[in-house]
């Protein structure tokens, strides 16, 4: 039971331009499309909250202070606008709410996406509107803030404001250029501290802003450092893996004192055939080999190339005084030798590795050549 019979419990609604306007009158809200809004009388309450931080501020920074807090402030608008196809459209729906809240009528006269560069006109707007009963001309800072930062966030780019046209001046409309610059709040500001002219707030803020900028260097910084050592880790494991490659690439066996033995796996290209060939004619003078064994029973296919370089590294074997001996040949590999052409003629074959290695130990000592 309601103990308290003058509750206003009534939620009256209204529709303006597809738009649903909501009283709370319980809880004395107010929401436009169900955005919280709040309502003034534009040339008393607010003009007087406004002269109040132009006075205390400064025109420059008061200026700045709007701009500053237009930019911060566009999260439900950029919402709005998102959600439609296109920018056009999204900003001609933000439209409706501006015009029918009392913020006067938005317009997108002109948008060139390859220049980056937007112009706005604001019919009636109720900055440029309490100038005009004020006699003052600070320009449209809060709408000008909102308008850039949906250019920062079209364009991707930091963007700065030109108001050309001003209705405190007889103008028929306001009027906002946005485009790319280098400009910032945090930059303007720092240009009154170098003159001398900044408050202490403007000084407290300054010094927020740089500590939040070193932080966030600090911060990029240790990630950068993180990253390179992550990849210099990576890196050394690719060239620890390339090391453990080649040498899997080109193994080379010792079967017997004096026989050593290359059991290949796949195509010998000219750069494996260079590595296999430094590789093997070091152990053959380290180990004072007489017998190079080559055993191909791994290659079951060969080219011209691959063919010619088994024939390159045996040959160099023997400049060394060794013995080169081809195994494993099977017949497929034997008839594409025969079919190139291939000039075997003083090289030893086996038909496995078994035979070639009896063959070597068979052989009478004296009759091999020393190294």
């Amino acid at each position: 039971m309601d103990t308290h019979p003058h509750r206003l419990i009534e939620t009256p609604t209204l529709e303006v331009c597809g738009l649903e306007y909501r009283w709370d009158l319980e809880r004395g809200s107010f929401t436009i499309a169900d955005v919280p809004s709040v309502a003034f009388f534009r040339d008393s309450s607010l003009a007087r909250l406004l002269i109040g931080f132009l006075t205390t501020l400064g025109p420059h920074r008061f200026s700045l202070m709007m701009l500053a807090e237009g930019q911060r402030s566009i999260d439900d608008d950029w919402g709005i606008i998102a959600a439609h196809a296109s920018f056009e459209a999204g900003f001609a729906q933000l439209a409706k709410y501006a015009y029918s809240a009392g913020w006067g009528r938005w317009e997108l006269a002109a948008l060139d996406r390859e220049a980056r560069r937007a112009t706005f006109h604001i019919h009636n707007g109720w900055e440029g509107a309490i100038q005009k009963s004020t006699s003052l001309n600070y320009g449209i800072g809060l709408v000008a803030g909102k308008f850039t930062g949906f250019c920062q966030k079209l364009f991707g780019c930091t963007c700065w404001p030109r108001q050309t046209r001003f209705i405190a001046d007889g103008d028929p409309h306001d009027e906002v250029v946005v485009e790319p610059s280098s400009r910032t709040v945090a930059d303007e500001l720092a240009a009154l501290a170098d003159a001398g002219l900044a408050t202490n707030a403007d000084l407290h803020r300054l010094l927020a802003d740089l500590k939040a900028s070193a932080t966030a260097r600090e911060r990029a910084l240790g990630e950068r450092d993180r990253m390179l050592t992550e990849l210099q880790d990576k890196l050394d494991i690719i060239a620890q893996q390339r090391v453990a490659i080649v040498a899997l690439s080109t193994p080379i066996v010792q079967l017997w004192d004096e026989v050593l033995a290359v059991p290949l796996v796949g195509g010998i290209d000219a750069e494996r055939a260079g590595r296999l060939m430094e590789k093997l004619l070091a152990t053959i003078i380290d180990t004072k080999s007489r017998f190079a064994i080559l055993d191909v029973t791994g290659v079951e296919a060969i080219d011209a190339g691959t063919a010619d370089n088994f024939v390159r590294i045996i040959r160099a074997v023997q400049l060394l005084g060794a013995n080169g001996v081809l195994s494993g040949i099977v017949p497929a590999v034997a008839q594409t030798l025969v079919d190139l052409g291939i000039d075997l003629s003083g090289i030893r074959t086996f038909a496995n590795l078994r035979e070639a290695l009896k063959s070597c130990l068979a052989e009478p000592v004296r009759s091999r050549r020393h190294v």
